[in-house]
């Protein structure tokens, strides 16, 4: 799906980070190993839906949104879809999928922004540096289940 304004990718950055902390917490419940990191995962999901919409709200008016842009970004992130029985690592390798198409539609959409929207880009790039850590943070994770 093509998101033309900055309301549209407002509401898709709500939808991937309810849906990923969804996926961490469910993932969290089955796997002990991974409980700790991913309830982590999932609160700091909440907090970064809620800092970038404070971001949006504080930065954007009517008159900006109408003629605002975000041309070319796709949301088309699907989160992933595993068997009850999944071994930790087929969820972790999920999550490094889902982390990083996370973290490059972020970059991509503060990239778009940075022009009109400063501080919505900003609150991105920042999101997008925490998946780094997330990131980093999940292969570690793989490397010790292996």
């Amino acid at each position: 799906m093509e998101l033309n304004t900055a309301a549209a990718v407002i509401s898709y950055i709500s939808k991937i980070e309810q849906e990923s902390a969804q996926f961490y917490e469910e993932w969290a419940n089955k796997h002990k190993e991974l409980k700790e990191a991913f309830l982590a995962f999932a609160k700091e999901n909440h907090k970064n839906e809620k800092n970038i919409k404070r971001a949006y709200y504080g930065a954007v008016t009517d008159a900006l949104e109408t003629g605002f842009s975000f041309k070319g970004l796709e949301g088309a992130l699907v989160m992933p879809l595993l068997d009850n029985n999944a071994s930790s690592g087929e969820v972790l390798k999920a999550s490094l999928d889902l982390e990083n198409g996370i973290r490059e539609f972020y970059l991509k959409a503060a990239e778009l922004s940075k022009a009109l929207l400063g501080d919505v880009s900003r609150a991105m790039a920042r999101v997008a540096k925490i998946r780094n850590t997330r990131l980093t943070e999940l292969r570690l994770l793989l490397e010790e289940i292996q």
